[in-house]
């Protein structure tokens, strides 16, 4: 069974179901977000590709911005150099932030999904990394790979 990231999806069929099972199937690496050290590109000289939000029935805010982003990081990841994406999944009330983060560790490329859960009116709570071993653009959208202890 294969699972699926779609930012970007021209015919918005099953955009948020997919996009759903994907960032649920990212495994954890059981680390909290923030604090450590490690041998990364640091955050701050990473290049902003973004955000792509969802309104609370699925559907993107805006398919143009999300195809940006969605290539922006696709570049990056291509040449190894560290980028970041945001990903927001907004319910009525509630939502789910995610910071995926390309870095380059000792020449090898690494992906990280850091996740925030959020109930307004409170500020987001820190969550989990999860780690992922390959991203692939198809015609449907960004994949993400072997993300964790629950696979693609």
């Amino acid at each position: 069974m294969h699972r699926r990231l779609m930012i970007y999806n021209p015919l918005g069929i099953g955009l948020l179901t997919v996009l759903m099972v994907v960032l649920a199937a990212c495994g954890s690496n059981n680390t909290t977000t923030g604090g450590g050290q490690s041998n990364s590109t640091p955050t701050a000289q990473a290049q902003k590709c973004g955000g792509v939000s969802t309104y609370p029935n699925g559907k993107l805010a805006n398919e143009t911005t999300a195809k940006q982003v969605e290539n922006c990081f696709w570049q990056a990841y291509q040449q190894c150099q560290a980028a970041t994406l945001s990903f927001t999944k907004s319910g009525l009330d509630a939502g789910t932030i995610h910071a995926f983060t390309i870095a380059s560790n000792n020449g090898q490329c690494s992906i990280s999904d850091a996740i925030q859960t959020y109930i307004a009116p409170n500020p987001p709570r820190p969550g989990k990394t999860y780690a992922c071993t390959s991203l692939t653009q198809q015609v449907d959208g960004l994949h993400f790979a072997s993300c964790g202890e629950l696979g693609d």
